[in-house]
């Protein structure tokens, strides 16, 4: 059984039904667009947070990298000046 396209029944059904029909689906999906636009907000503001947890983990690792790099020596001049032993 196939369906027909909603335009060609559209002329079939009186105009006021069809206003009420599209009034009730409207009234229906509101709901549903207010969440999916919720969703939406929460998931941006979440993979910002994310892209901000990443830089200063990137940040982290940069600084770890170049201490690495460091000679012994110069590490031990650093404890030293921080007062670490």
């Amino acid at each position: 059984m196939t369906l027909a396209d909603s335009k060609a029944l559209a002329s079939a059904i009186d105009p006021k039904v069809r206003d009420y029909i599209d009034a009730k689906i409207k009234e229906e999906l509101s709901p549903i667009r207010d969440d999916l636009l919720a969703v939406k907000i929460a998931i941006s503001e979440l993979r910002d947070a994310d892209q901000q947890g990443r830089d200063t983990i990137n940040a982290h690792v940069v600084k770890i990298q170049s201490i690495i790099k460091l000679s012994r020596s110069r590490v031990e001049q650093i404890a030293e000046k921080l007062g670490d032993e």
